[in-house]
Formats: structure tokens, C-alpha cells, sequence
């Protein structure tokens, strides 16, 4: 199972099982949930919601006798559950039951609230780089009340508006931890901040990996460019005037072609450090090029003028 699928289940199955720790809070976390579902149509004496998530209802079963104003009210009877046990839920709510559940709404200042609520319409996603935790709320009036309880807990959202649902969102990875851990969801907790230090180290062992790569090709081209000017020092007639230092240099290179600037340093004698010696190249490059192309531009003028002899004699052969 992939590593984030199994991080969801583990997560889900913590907020569905978590234990409660006074009944007074119950009444908030049980509002939390009813405002995070869909509202699907009002019928005299009750409203109806839905949804696709069956832990959500689950939930709810759990906390069900523990509150004083959804224990006269069977649970199972308010359910209309699909035969393939696939699709959605429907939950219809006595008016009793939705005006207690507005009347808490209303009051809530905890983050019970917010956890039946996230339990509800939220998701926490694990992207390749990254997480994301977000509420999806259908009411204006729960998304600004649950955007103004985040800032007053400390924490940064966002908010924008997507599909026809408020969209809120936390970026930051510890103000998630902080978020659930606020929910008294330790392991899931746990899991996350095990996930962020994996991620971490193998990223930095990446960096290390390309960063190596990186000085290895540069290296490389480098000892390639030396060994160029170091051959074409040596065809020069002036390579003999050349002082010592930089003749050691030009064959250190040609019998190492693979050694780093600093190994090539401590060949000499006495050692060098890599700034010498890179210092050393540029005196040779700036000595040996211009003799080098001066060279070469003799050369190609001889040549030039040898062709045009040679036509020349060939014309008077011919002609004779």
C-alpha cells in the first residue's frame, strides 16, 4: 500500500475512534459534523443531509448517547444507508435536533467544533513536495466562522472559492501539526511529522547527490579545457622559457587527467593550495593562447601561400 493511502486510513480511523474528553464537548464536535455535510432538502419537522463518507456516520453512532439532546432520537432510524453500501448516506434531522445543533454552532469557540467539522468536509493531502490541509464548506456562514476561530487560535488561512464551495486551506506543515494535535489525534500526529523528517533527509541526500554530479562534471570540463592548453603549450617553441613552476604544472596534468585542482596542488613542490594553482592556469592559459593562435594563423598563411604556388606552377605547366 502507498505509503500517503495508508497514512489516510491510519488518519480516518484515528478521528473516527478518538475518545472525547467531557460530554459537554460532544454537543460541539456532533454540530461541527451536521455543518460540514450537504444539505440536501427541507422537509416540515426535519432537513435532510448527505454524504459519501461513511466514517463521518460512524462517528456520529459513537457519539450519539453521549449528548442529551440526540439521545431520545434512535440513530439508526435517522439513516437511509445504500444497499451496495456505496454511494451516499442520507441523514435526516428532527427540528429539535437542527435547532440545537445551530444553537451550538453558535456558541462553539473550541476546537471540538472545528474537528467534527474537518472530520466532515475535510481532507489533509500529501502531494510529492508539500502538505495541504483544507476544508470544503458549502455555507458562507460556517466558512467565515471557521476562518475567524483559525486566526484567533494563531493559525494562517487561506480561503478562496472553488466548485461552488468555500475552500479553506493551512500550507504551513507545523501549523497542520498544531491543527491536529489540537484535535487529539496523536498518532496521525506522529505519522506526519515521521513523514516530513523522511522527506527532509531524502531531499538533502538528493541535493547532495546532484551537488556531487554537478562539481564532478565541472571538474571534468575543467581537466579537459588544462590538458587542451597544456598540448598546445607544448608544441610552442617558447615552452622552454616557460618558468618551472608552470612546466611542473602542464605535465602534473598530462600524466593526471582525472585529479581536482587541489590534488594537482599537492603534487608540486613545495604543495600549493587550489587558488595557486588556479591562479598558475590563468598564467599559463593567458601565455600559451595568444603564442598558440598566433601559431596556428602562421601556419594557415604558409599553407595559403604554398596552394597558390602550387596553382601558379601548375598554370605554366600547362601552358608550356
Amino acid at each position: 500500500m502507498d505509503s500517503r493511502t495508508s497514512l489516510t486510513a491510519d488518519m480516518w480511523a484515528e478521528w473516527t475512534s478518538a475518545a472525547f474528553e467531557t460530554t459537554s464537548m460532544v454537543g460541539e464536535e456532533i454540530a461541527g459534523i451536521v455543518d460540514g455535510l450537504s444539505e440536501v432538502a427541507e422537509h416540515p419537522g426535519e432537513m435532510v443531509y448527505s454524504s459519501g463518507r461513511l466514517w463521518v456516520f460512524r462517528r456520529l453512532r459513537f457519539l450519539w448517547p453521549e449528548w442529551e439532546f440526540t439521545r431520545p432520537f434512535e440513530f439508526a432510524s435517522l439513516l437511509n444507508i445504500p444497499r451496495s453500501l456505496k454511494g451516499r448516506v442520507f441523514f435526516r434531522l428532527p427540528a429539535p435536533l437542527v435547532e440545537a445543533v445551530r444553537n451550538h454552532t453558535l456558541l462553539s469557540r473550541s476546537a471540538r467544533w472545528l474537528k467534527g467539522l474537518w472530520g466532515s468536509c475535510g481532507s489533509l493531502y500529501l502531494p510529492k513536495t508539500g502538505y495541504y490541509l483544507c476544508f470544503h464548506i458549502s455555507s458562507k456562514q460556517t466558512e467565515e466562522k471557521t476562518v475567524h476561530l483559525l486566526k484567533k487560535k494563531g493559525f494562517s488561512p487561506g480561503r478562496r472559492r472553488v466548485h461552488g464551495k468555500f475552500e479553506i486551506t493551512l500550507r504551513n506543515q507545523q501549523e497542520i501539526v498544531d491543527m491536529l494535535a489540537s484535535f487529539n489525534m496523536v498518532r496521525t500526529t506522529l505519522l506526519l511529522e515521521e513523514k516530513a523528517i523522511f522527506r527532509s533527509l531524502r531531499n538533502q541526500a538528493n541535493k547532495l547527490v546532484n551537488c556531487d554530479a554537478s562539481n564532478i562534471r565541472k571538474s571534468l570540463e575543467a581537466s579537459s579545457r588544462q590538458i587542451e592548453i597544456a598540448r598546445q603549450a607544448l608544441e610552442l617553441s617558447e615552452y622552454d622559457d616557460l618558468p618551472a613552476v608552470l612546466k611542473n604544472l602542464i605535465a602534473s596534468r598530462l600524466a593526471n587527467p582525472s585529479m581536482t585542482l587541489e590534488e594537482l596542488g599537492h603534487l608540486q613542490s613545495p604543495p600549493v593550495s587550489k587558488s595557486t594553482i588556479k591562479y598558475r592556469w590563468k598564467k599559463i592559459s593567458d601565455q600559451v593562447m595568444p603564442l598558440s593562435q598566433r601559431r596556428r594563423g602562421a601556419s594557415k598563411n604558409t599553407h595559403s601561400f604554398s596552394s597558390t604556388q602550387q596553382s601558379k606552377n601548375e598554370k605554366l605547366s600547362a601552358q608550356s
